[in-house]
């Protein structure tokens, strides 16, 4: 990679800035490809001052992850339509000094969820009402599952459920709705490391007909993977969908069809 004054800046913010496998990918991508291009982290301490960074320094773009998925929308010139129903950004576009939030977590997600299972009149669980989850909501009620929203907070998942039209209930319900779900994606950062021992699903409420997918890609192997490998259920790794929503946000950040194959070879190589 040589850097010089027509690099192209594609920057990341968020909590996993350390960890993030998204650098492996990218920059394998636009290697692959010749581009003049670099993915960087970014230390945030004042988010209102970091999108002022990345307007006037002239930075490409940025992914976006949690916890700026939505505060972030209020310092944005404008939202894409997807992100705009979702109220969640994962990523920023700086056009001439415009800046435009979009998001294709919920559509990554999706695909990911595609390669083993259906989901077409699915009964799905999605844990969790933040910036992830509202992503996958919509996407999920798009391809007609049954989504049904299951938060700590009610008031969160209410509000959620009203925007997509499904159902939602408080956590503590979980053990009634799992029974006859087909699939439960865990949409929190539950389980994300240092907390690997944590999961919101008791190993005792699982059962072998469940597809059950994980947003955590650190560690790869979640305490609520772990589990529901033992039993026999299908797994869906974050990793997959951090890959389809990474090769959706490639185009939009360069214009160019992505090397699939090579970011999901880079992928593999991060622990």
């Amino acid at each position: 990679m040589k850097i010089n004054g027509e690099t192209k800046i594609i920057g990341f913010l968020g909590c996993t800035y350390k960890t993030s496998k998204m650098y492996a990918m990218y920059n394998a991508a636009f290697e692959t490809l010749s581009l003049n291009y670099v993915y960087i982290p970014f230390i945030v301490d004042n988010l209102k001052k970091a999108v002022d960074g990345i307007r006037n320094l002239g930075i490409k773009a940025v992914g976006v992850t949690t916890p700026y998925k939505i505060k972030i929308i209020k310092y944005l010139d404008e939202l894409d339509k997807n992100a705009k129903r979702i109220g969640a950004v994962n990523m920023v576009i700086n056009n001439n000094g415009k800046l435009i939030g979009g998001n294709t977590d919920g559509l990554g997600g999706v695909k990911a969820l595609k390669e083993v299972t259906e989901i077409t009149n699915k009964k799905i669980i999605l844990l969790g009402a933040g910036g992830v989850a509202r992503g996958l909501a919509f996407a999920l009620s798009d391809e007609k599952g049954k989504v049904i929203i299951l938060n700590r907070t009610l008031v969160s998942a209410k509000n959620l459920a009203a925007s997509v039209g499904c159902k939602f209930a408080t956590l503590d319900k979980l053990k009634r709705e799992i029974e006859d779900a087909d699939i439960i994606i865990n949409a929190t950062s539950v389980g994300m490391a240092p907390n690997e021992n944590q999961s919101l699903v008791p190993k005792e409420l699982l059962h072998p007909n469940l597809v059950v997918q994980e947003v955590v890609s650190n560690p790869k192997e979640t305490k609520l993977i772990k589990e529901a490998k033992a039993i026999g259920c299908k797994i869906v790794y974050a990793d997959r969908m951090l890959l389809w929503q990474c090769v959706l946000k490639f185009k939009k950040y360069t214009g160019i069809e992505p090397p699939v194959k090579v970011m999901e070879e880079a992928i593999k190589t991060v622990e």
